[in-house]
């Protein structure tokens, strides 16, 4: 089932996503898009908190209200629905299917694995399901942009 329109995930993206190193600080960059056009850029250094400059400030301030929304008690709500669309474009760039386990802590660090070339997302589904139910797996579905769960083999 996709993501219901009204959620930000669909609207926004990023693209351009750039990393440097300088002085021994990795700094990284990217445009912001809304429904595939630019209204900012955002970055930042190693850990700290992103910088903004919107190019569009009613597209900027309609950015960070749906942040805020959902993502409401967070201490920076806008840096955190970028680093989704990130992960989201990341694992959607992905050739392979990727899946984690509960340890892989997936929403902490973004670990995940990937399974093997060629299998399908319904072939990694049921290998999941019935090799390693314990581990309670997820996998990337594409549709929703996110992990969802794997229900065990009956």
């Amino acid at each position: 089932m996709p993501l219901p329109a009204s959620h930000p995930h669909p609207r926004y993206g990023v693209s351009g996503y750039r990393e440097d190193e300088v002085d021994g600080r990795m700094s990284w960059s990217c445009e912001l898009l809304r429904h595939g056009q630019g209204f900012g850029l955002v970055g930042g250094e190693d850990d700290g908190p992103h910088r903004y400059t919107f190019t569009d400030e009613a597209r900027g301030e309609e950015f960070l209200a749906a942040a805020r929304a959902l993502h409401p008690d967070a201490a920076a709500p806008a840096d955190v629905l970028v680093d989704e669309l990130l992960t989201v474009r990341q694992m959607n760039a992905l050739d392979q299917v990727a899946y984690c386990f509960d340890e892989d802590r997936f929403e902490e660090s973004g670990e995940h694995r990937v399974a093997d070339p060629g299998l399908t997302f319904e072939q990694v589904r049921e290998l999941l399901a019935t090799r390693y139910a314990a581990h309670h797996p997820r996998v990337w579905d594409r549709t929703r942009s996110a992990m969802v769960p794997v229900a065990p083999a009956d």
